[in-house]
């Protein structure tokens, strides 16, 4: 996993000039086509393993939570959901996306035309497919199951 990028495999591994200096360099491949060359000790800090079982239960646990409810200005929750996506933290990541139903999910129930923000909606968007993504390959789903397992966690907020 590349934080806010997704998933992707290492396809190549060798050495490389990097600022002027031959450094090591591994080749990361995205499932977006996107090929990104990084410096071993930056890929290191940057590309962490797929989600374990343990850690997809972990993911379900914090789907399911009521989690706080958020009374920020629509700048601050951008602001954080942001940071949240940029980090690639699975668990943030599933907070975003169970926060950003919820939001969605009231907003709809009291009426209102009112839904997210066209900001907050990419965020969301974003945060659950690289979500799907990872349970999705985590667990040997095909997408569409791996957004049926989000959900089915979410329950009647889904989508």
């Amino acid at each position: 996993m590349y934080a806010s990028h997704g998933v992707g495999r290492v396809v190549a591994r060798g050495k490389a000039a990097v600022l002027g200096e031959v450094q090591e360099i591994v080749v990361l491949e995205l499932a977006d086509g996107l090929s990104v060359t990084l410096p071993l000790p930056r890929a290191h800090e940057q590309l962490r393993p797929l989600v374990s079982e343990a850690d997809v239960r972990r993911l379900q646990e914090t789907l399911h939570e009521d989690g706080p409810s958020s009374g920020d200005v629509w700048l601050t929750r951008l602001k954080q959901a942001q940071a949240k996506l940029r980090g690639g933290d699975p668990v943030q990541l599933a907070e975003l996306v169970r926060d950003s139903a919820r939001r969605e999910r009231m907003l709809t129930a009291k009426g209102s035309k009112s839904q997210l923000s066209e900001g907050e909606r990419k965020l969301y968007r974003k945060a659950r497919q690289l979500l799907s993504e990872e349970i999705g390959l985590a667990r040997g789903l095909e997408p569409a199951e791996a957004e049926a397992w989000i959900d089915e966690q979410l329950g009647p907020m889904a989508r």
